[in-house]
């Protein structure tokens, strides 16, 4: 019996044995598959969809990456940066061409990089040519790819994979285990062909503007209830491209179509858009189309009608180089220039004494000053415009460091000039400012504290539009890097244009009455305008920061002053060095205060200011609101632009025009550019203005817009609106002027 027993569990074990070895015979047949190689930040596989060739002239692999949070690979055009994988098949037996087929990628942007790609897991699918569909494949792939994060690494990986051409079971499935997952990236690879889905039905150069831009109309995106979630460019240029934004119907166009631009960066001198092949991939939802296009070209819808300039085929080079110079010389009277005029009278006073030479140099050198800070602008301006970003007259006031480093060279230039502490030592550039504003006759020779004077005169002018200024800025930015530096030169030229006067003519200087005790009062009252412009900036960088952070700058100037002033009561040696360590803290309190405050949210609602009501910026809405037979205002403002302030109090606020623009049939559209905002920056461009204030109306009779000067009167914009189309009630309001 227990014989029995035992041989009958033997034949069990047996069976059992060789059924589980069968099963798994089988499925390591099914699962046709590489080991994974392992990075640290990405590991990576290949697999097969078939377990045999079995008489096909094709076999579909897939590369598949596993890859860690953070960590990405590069689509087939990685964009600014980066490389796809490169795939090597040398060693390969029955092998023939192969072909990756490349899902829809994403968009990375950082750092104004435009990068397209893939995170987390991807299978790149492969679609193998077999010379021989009777005989067995050996694959030997070695694969090269760059995976990045905050850093980017290289990395490769070598596989050996061999199919079959027949398997020994005649029963076992062709399709591997991988099949399915590799064949749920081909889903997501873009349609090519004809009687696609979406499709891309026009693609022009809008040209007329600083930046070039393609638009594109695509159908279908209604039938296919999807919307585009971004549009990808290939091409043979050496430019980029950028993110899509949708935009109004052209009149007359088909309702089927809807339009999209994208801006185009870096596009090489002697390159053009007309007539360019590119490959247009459509991102919609689940759905992504790739199709082959070539651009047509179209003029830009925006014109201005008023006289403008944007190119040198249309204004000659020296009516725009007379537009700079006194473009400049009107700097000088506007308002955000005043406070300048504090360090100016100062240095004026400080050489009625002195012998013509010394008065000549010094002004030539404040000159000097103003030129040399106009040239650094302009380099600026050009490294931006070079890097892509958005450009503009006075955009440093969108920079918190930029308004609190500002901030706190006022609050030191007023406690200077109110005599509560001298700096020693000629090479430091505290004592530079000092010599600036101090009235102390050997400190007034230092060239370099009028150069100062200069450089810094010039830094408080830029949040100032003048007429004239912002034809010459237009034409400089939208030109060439020549261009830039000449206009930014004849500019500086004429913001020094009083400072040269008096070097020609040194005997001015001596008309000024004589030093004496008056000259404190003077320095009481100049010393208080700085503090004043100093609380202006305050309020500016609230708007930037945070009305909490701003709190925090200005605290720790007061803190700081007052320690100043402590130190200049006290004789001792010991008080003095305390009191000068927390003054110093203070001012550090203030100047990193913006790192730790946060920005408010941008406003995006209607504003009203208890007389004018503002809508919320949207240019794309004009064309609908003037086919509704509405005039739109279109003021573009910032609370750095005391221009645009005085333009309001003066002009648009008053009574006449107030009534005008509250007229039922008046729309008042503004856009607040107190923070960096591309869409604001991309609509200046397009009319040839890059500096504010910026106001245009638009109506019925005026749908392409009337530009008007940076300097509102009351007449100008009642006639705008009048020939805008705004009707009887801007007639009416000129009438009561």
């Amino acid at each position: 019996m227990l014989r029995h027993l035992i041989i009958r569990f033997t034949v069990l074990f047996a069976m059992t044995v060789l059924s589980v070895s069968s099963f798994g015979t089988a499925n390591a047949a099914q699962d046709m598959t590489t080991a994974w190689t392992d990075e640290d930040f990405a590991s990576v596989r290949l697999i097969s969809a078939q377990t045999r060739t079995n008489g096909s002239d094709t076999l579909r692999l897939g590369l598949e990456f596993e890859l860690q949070p953070d960590w990405k690979i590069y689509w087939r055009s990685a964009g600014d940066a980066g490389f796809p994988p490169q795939l090597d098949w040398t060693g390969s037996e029955n092998i023939g061409d192969a072909t990756i087929l490349w899902p829809a990628p994403h968009r990375f942007s950082i750092f104004g990089l435009e990068t397209f790609g893939y995170k987390k897991q991807i299978i790149l699918p492969i679609d193998v040519a077999i010379p021989n569909p009777d005989q067995p494949v050996s694959v030997r792939l070695n694969v090269d790819y760059l995976v990045c994060s905050d850093i980017c690494i290289p990395a490769s990986a070598n596989f050996n994979l061999d199919i079959p051409a027949t398997a020994a079971d005649s029963s076992a499935s062709v399709a591997s285990n991988q099949a399915h997952q590799i064949e749920k990236f081909v889903s997501r690879v873009p349609l090519r062909g004809t009687d696609l889905p979406i499709s891309v039905n026009s693609i022009t150069a809008q040209s007329g503007s600083e930046q070039p831009v393609l638009r594109l109309g695509i159908s279908g995106l209604t039938d296919a209830d999807v919307s585009v979630d971004d549009i990808l460019i290939e091409s043979d240029l050496r430019a980029g491209f950028g993110m899509p934004t949708a935009v109004s119907q052209p009149a007359g166009s088909s309702p089927d179509l809807s339009y999209f631009e994208l801006p185009v960066f870096g596009l090489a001198d002697g390159q053009s858009l007309d007539q360019a092949a590119l490959t247009v991939t459509v991102i919609a939802g689940p759905l992504s189309v790739e199709q082959p296009v070539t651009v047509g070209t179209a003029q830009s819808s925006t014109a201005s009608t008023q006289a403008g300039v944007s190119s040198a085929d249309t204004t000659s080079i020296w009516l725009i180089a007379i537009f700079a110079l006194l473009g400049g010389l009107i700097l000088n009277v506007m308002p955000c220039v005043l406070p300048v005029l504090s360090i100016k009278v100062m240095s004026v006073i400080n050489m009625r004494a002195e012998d013509t030479k010394h008065v000549r140099s010094g002004f030539l050198a404040s000159a000097a000053g103003i030129v040399t800070s106009f040239w650094l602008i302009a380099a600026a301006l050009v490294a931006i415009k070079l890097a892509g970003g958005s450009i503009g007259w006075g955009i440093q006031f969108q920079q918190p460091l930029f308004l609190t480093v500002m901030t706190i060279i006022l609050a030191v230039f007023a406690l200077n000039m109110w005599g509560l502490f001298e700096i020693s030592g000629p090479s430091e550039l505290g004592n530079v400012a000092n010599d600036a504003i101090t009235d102390q006759q050997s400190r007034g020779r230092h060239l370099s504290s009028h150069f100062l004077t200069g450089m810094f005169a010039t830094l408080l002018a830029t949040p100032c539009s003048a007429p004239f200024l912002g034809t010459a800025i237009g034409f400089a930015l939208a030109g060439s890097l020549f261009d830039i530096f000449l206009i930014f030169t004849l500019l500086g030229v004429g913001l020094a244009l009083p400072y040269l006067a008096i070097a020609i003519r040194p005997g001015v200087a001596r008309l000024l009455p004589k030093p004496g005790r008056w000259m404190n009062v003077v320095k009481i009252v100049l010393g208080l305008a700085l503090i004043g412009t100093a609380i202006w900036l305050l309020g500016i960088l609230s708007v930037q920061i945070g009305f909490g952070g701003a709190i925090a700058v200005g605290g720790g100037l007061v803190a700081g002053s007052l320690f100043v002033w402590a130190r200049s009561r006290t004789e001792k040696l010991r008080p003095r060095f305390a009191f000068t360590a927390l003054a110093v803290t203070g001012f550090l309190v203030a100047l990193f205060a913006p790192g730790f405050a946060k920005p408010p949210q941008q406003a995006t609602v209607a504003r009203s200011n208890g007389q004018l009501e503002w809508q919320a910026f949207a240019p794309d809405t004009i064309p609908a609101l003037i086919a509704n037979g509405k005039t739109v205002l279109v003021d573009v403002t910032a609370e750095w632009c005391v221009t645009c302030q005085v333009n309001k109090k003066l002009v648009l606020e008053t009574s006449e025009v107030a009534r005008a623009l509250g007229a039922d049939n008046v729309v008042l559209m503004q856009a607040d550019w107190t923070r960096p905002d591309q869409e604001i920056a991309d609509y200046l461009a397009s009319y040839g203005r890059f500096g504010i204030p910026f106001n245009a109306v638009f109506g019925p009779d005026a749908p392409d817009g009337i530009l008007l000067s940076e300097l509102l009167s009351v007449d100008a914009v009642l006639d705008a609106l009048q020939k805008a189309g705004a009707g009887d009630g801007a007639k009416i309001a000129k009438g009561g002027a």
